[in-house]
């Protein structure tokens, strides 16, 4: 029961923590500050004197912050769905065959629930696994070539650093088998069904 309590009370500064990770990260090129003159160069100023690539790259990073957006929706409906139908029992064990006869004891109408939220979930984790690698690559290229600045590099690996991370936790729970829960730091399989 605590624990499915912490699952709640979590989730929303992970979310708010996860939120600052993905704009840190999708951004690349409008977060990483050019050199105007001997200063750093505002949003505004880097968009104006940009390349036709570097305006281009601007729109990469927003759709990439979008479909992380769309993850994040995605994983939450998911996150909710497991914890309403399920739980987790630490007096039971949270291995597969347990984990699947739990499954196997909800009625048909959830596990189809469940089965399509994980079929969604694991479409969108490709989708932005192929967006990420797009936006890291054209940032990538953008800040080495049109940034006379030291930081930018830095800043650059910061940011791809900190959404590698993310895209490693959603590969480790998309595809795994069970039903895990994606806020939790402690990795815990939900493992006994809620009463009805």
């Amino acid at each position: 029961m605590l624990r499915n309590f912490a699952l709640k009370a979590v989730t929303p500064i992970t979310i708010l923590l996860e939120a600052y990770r993905v704009f840190n990260g999708t951004l690349l090129v409008i977060f990483v500050p050019g050199v105007c003159g001997d200063k750093a160069c505002l949003p505004q100023q880097n968009f104006m004197n940009g390349s036709t690539l570097y305006k281009v790259n601007c729109g990469v990073n927003l759709l990439a912050l979008v479909v992380f957006m769309a993850l994040y929706t995605i994983e939450i409906q998911r996150e909710y769905k497991l914890s309403t139908y399920l739980r987790m029992n630490p007096e039971k064990p949270s291995d597969v065959i347990t984990v699947k006869a739990a499954f196997e004891s909800l009625t048909v109408e959830r596990k189809n629930t469940i089965h399509s939220f994980d079929k969604l979930y694991q479409r969108a984790v490709i989708a932005t696994i192929f967006i990420f690698a797009v936006n890291t690559l054209l940032s990538g290229y953008v800040i080495g070539t049109e940034y006379a600045n030291d930081k930018g590099p830095i800043l650059f690996a910061t940011g791809t650093v900190l959404i590698a991370s993310k895209i490693y936790n959603i590969i480790s729970i998309g595809f795994s088998e069970g039903y895990a829960s994606a806020y939790l730091h402690t990795r815990s399989q939900f493992n006994d069904i809620r009463p009805t």
